[in-house]
């Protein structure tokens, strides 16, 4: 038998010893949500902003990759449209799109001021890796 069942055969006072401080929380909780004081998510971290870069190239670049980025969406979407072909071809349709999320990522880094801050807010864990890694080094060094 849980509380609510037994609740009736104790009469209302004389629930578990802990459940007034519990209920006593909990409309505490309400309390502050309706009023707005507390929400239900913590807040996102403050993201550093990379900035623009102030090379008229690097925009350009970023603007390119952006552009290829978009044109593979659109032929994802295109392709993926076809039943036949997405039931053959699947994992190369999402090929396509890991493609579109890495140009979008290396455009961003291209287009920032602060190229670190930027690398650092790649989502792809394996690309950020593979850009973070250290250069190898020749053997006759």
């Amino acid at each position: 038998m849980g509380y609510h069942h037994t609740r009736g055969l104790l009469g209302p006072d004389k629930g578990p010893a802990h459940q007034f401080e519990v209920d006593s929380i909990q409309a505490r909780l309400r309390a502050d949500l309706a009023a707005g004081r507390r929400s239900l998510f913590k807040p996102a971290p403050a993201k550093a902003d990379p900035g623009r870069s102030d090379d008229p190239l690097d925009r350009r670049v970023a603007e390119e990759l952006d552009l290829v980025a978009r044109e593979l969406e659109q032929l994802g979407g295109i392709l993926a449209g076809d039943p036949i072909l997405l039931h053959r071809h699947g994992a190369q349709l999402q090929s396509i799109d890991r493609i579109k999320q890495v140009l979008g990522h290396i455009g961003r880094i291209v287009a920032a001021r602060d190229k670190a801050v930027a690398l650092d807010q790649v989502t792809l864990q394996e690309l950020r890796g593979r850009l973070k890694r250290q250069p190898l080094r020749s053997i006759t060094d």
